[in-house]
């Protein structure tokens, strides 16, 4: 958590490695899986294919029947239906487009999701399907939001990005009190 402008996404950069750090030293293990899931993460879908011809493009694998159905298994337990699959990506609402990019994103098996405002553009359907997703995750998250329901719902710790450190919080709710006593 943090103010807009204290590093909030700086630090998600950082950690998938497409900044370099000025200082000190970042470690990350050899054989981590890291995921970005992102405000724009939905616009990425080519909007021709279907949620399951997208899923097929980018993870063509053997080509088999076999590899088809592990897809549409996939792209179901995200809450892609069996309907959804066949339609072309631009006939799906917003939210269930978020739904294939999640389903795209959780095919690779990451050991750690990094959301960033992944809830901007979602209906509130759509929040409450990411918030049970990540609730059933069983790797690691970190989450930069304003959406202070998603944010309640999911965060196990939260963490405050404020004067170019990160320092652990005591809750959410919290940190929102100090906010709120700095408004009045």
């Amino acid at each position: 958590l943090g103010e807009n402008g204290n590093g909030k996404t700086t630090l998600v950069k950082l950690l998938l490695g497409e900044l370099e750090p000025s200082e000190g030293e970042i470690f990350r293990a050899g054989g981590a899986r890291l995921a970005l899931v992102n405000q724009h993460h939905a616009a990425q879908i080519d909007l021709t294919l279907s949620p399951l011809q997208y899923m097929i493009e980018k993870f063509p694998g053997d080509g088999s029947y076999v590899h088809e159905q592990a897809l549409r298994s996939h792209l179901a337990g995200c809450g892609v239906t069996s309907e959804m699959m066949a339609l072309p990506a631009s006939a799906l609402s917003g939210g269930q487009r978020s739904r294939v990019a999640l389903a795209a994103v959780s095919y690779t098996k990451p050991h750690v999701l990094v959301l960033d405002e992944p809830t901007n553009n979602l209906d509130l359907e759509s929040v409450v399907a990411l918030a049970d997703c990540i609730d059933s995750f069983e790797g690691g998250v970190v989450l930069v939001s304003h959406d202070q329901y998603f944010v309640s719902r999911v965060a196990k710790e939260v963490w405050l990005v404020e004067h170019g450190k990160v320092q652990k919080a005591a809750s959410f709710e919290a940190y929102r009190a100090a906010q709120l006593a700095k408004l009045q």
